[in-house]
């Protein structure tokens, strides 16, 4: 009607939009992306090796892709859960078959579907929980990277120690198996940032600039178990199992109650997170069920954590101090561990890593990373390093009113495990001794 826009109401319409432009880029970019890119370039790769004569390497490349869908579809069977209620029967076994065969494309179509429907959606306000639909789709993502994007960057590093660089795919020898490599190893920093605020809180995300500094942090772990455990079972060979077995158990038993510390109660959140953290320090916690880790979850992760990394650096140190001994004696011939009884096609006999270069790179590299680990225990009460983990902090996003369901005192630290008594404390009981 010719009257003219105040200048504030104009201002607030650019945030909007603006504000919206932002959901869209960060959506696209860092959720939904980054699954489908991972485990497409997974199976270019092991097609690649296939093609190029090296069927080994290949065909375990493309069965991590299976394992996801597998661990899916067996938990959904033994559960007794279905799409259409919580009974087992055939249609429970049918969907556990399904999972097994095609979830090497369900589960990713399933994360970037779940992600574009919040592109249909306002974004939530500060304080806002997230939608199911959101949440089922991080709960993918992480089942993703802790099972194939984890045996993928194991995998190949190994395959680079024993046969080294492919042809070249693009620019350079190595091009696709690097690629694939780099976007596995990613996955796991980014998500394990992301994961240690998920397990808490799953309807209450961290922000990026959050996740992004937890990822910082648990950063040199990741390199020190990607670096360490493939070279215990290259040459070691079918003896890195007793190594392995030890750490799971370590870690099944760290996960529960020991020395009268906060532990997971329940034996399935345990096992997983016994499984889970031995590529990445991580906690986890079934949130479809009411329990009391939920709230006890920030000194479970702190206690578990410090733990979880003495576990890894007391078990393969030893290793690799026995794998210097004998690689600079010639006590162990460099052969694979899977060409050295049966000559079999596509995998070279001889590694590729000559002893100058295991004793001037890879292992001062796994060394300064395994000792940076342990550091990490004596700075945790640093600014720099507190205040990502956010062990003591109110486990609430701003704008989310303070709660005892939601807020941990910081005298848990020195409680003795107890589920009553956490509730109670927790609760602000003062009738219980804390």
């Amino acid at each position: 009607k010719g009257q003219s826009t105040p200048l504030s109401q104009t201002i607030s319409y650019k945030v909007i939009e603006m504000a919206d432009i932002w959901k869209i880029l960060t959506t696209i970019l860092f959720k939904i992306c980054p699954t489908p890119l991972d485990v497409g370039t997974d199976i270019w790769n092991g097609v690649d090796f296939i093609v190029n004569d090296s069927p080994i390497w290949g065909a375990m490349c493309l069965g991590l892709t299976l394992v996801p869908g597998i661990v899916k579809g067996v938990t959904l069977f033994v559960k007794g859960v279905t799409l259409w209620g919580e009974k087992r029967t055939w249609w429970n076994f049918l969907g556990c078959v399904i999972f097994c065969l095609f979830g090497w494309i369900l589960l990713p179509l399933w994360t970037v579907i779940g992600f574009c429907l919040t592109l249909c959606q306002p974004a939530p306000k500060p304080g806002d929980p997230i939608t199911q639909v959101e949440v089922d789709s991080h709960d993918c993502k992480f089942l993703e990277v802790n099972t194939e994007s984890m045996g993928q960057v194991v995998l190949n590093v190994s395959i680079l120690m024993i046969s080294g660089l492919q042809e070249k795919k693009f620019l350079f020898p190595g091009d696709l198996q690097l690629l694939s490599l780099s976007i596995s190893f990613i996955m796991i920093i980014k998500s394990a940032g992301e994961q240690h605020f998920f397990r808490r809180t799953p309807y209450y995300p961290p922000s990026f600039g959050e996740s992004f500094l937890v990822s910082i942090v648990l950063c040199p772990d990741i390199i020190f178990r990607v670096l360490a455990l493939p070279l215990v079972c290259i040459y070691l060979r079918w003896l890195s199992i007793a190594p392995i077995v030890a750490i799971l158990c370590l870690n099944y038993y760290g996960a529960g109650k020991r020395a009268g510390k906060c532990g997971l109660t329940f034996r399935e959140d345990r096992l997983s997170t016994a499984a889970m953290s031995v590529i990445s320090p991580s906690v986890y916690i079934d949130q479809q069920s009411d329990n009391d880790d939920k709230l006890a979850s920030p000194t479970i992760q702190r206690d578990y954590y410090s733990w979880n990394r003495k576990t890894l650096v007391g078990v393969l140190f030893p290793c690799l101090i026995l794998i210097t001994i004998l690689v600079n004696t010639t006590f162990v011939d460099q052969f694979g561990p899977l060409c050295q009884i049966h000559n079999l096609q596509g995998c070279p006999s001889s590694l590729i890593i000559t002893t100058d270069q295991f004793n001037t790179i890879f292992l001062p590299t796994v060394i300064l990373s395994g000792l940076f680990t342990l550091v990490h225990q004596f700075l945790s009460n640093t600014a720099f390093l507190a205040r990502p983990m956010r062990y003591e902090e109110q486990i609430a996003k701003d704008g989310r009113p303070q709660s005892a369901e939601n807020k941990l005192p910081s005298s848990t630290k020195k409680m003795w495990f107890g589920r009553d008594c956490l509730v109670s404390c927790a609760a602000g009981d003062n009738h219980v001794d804390c």
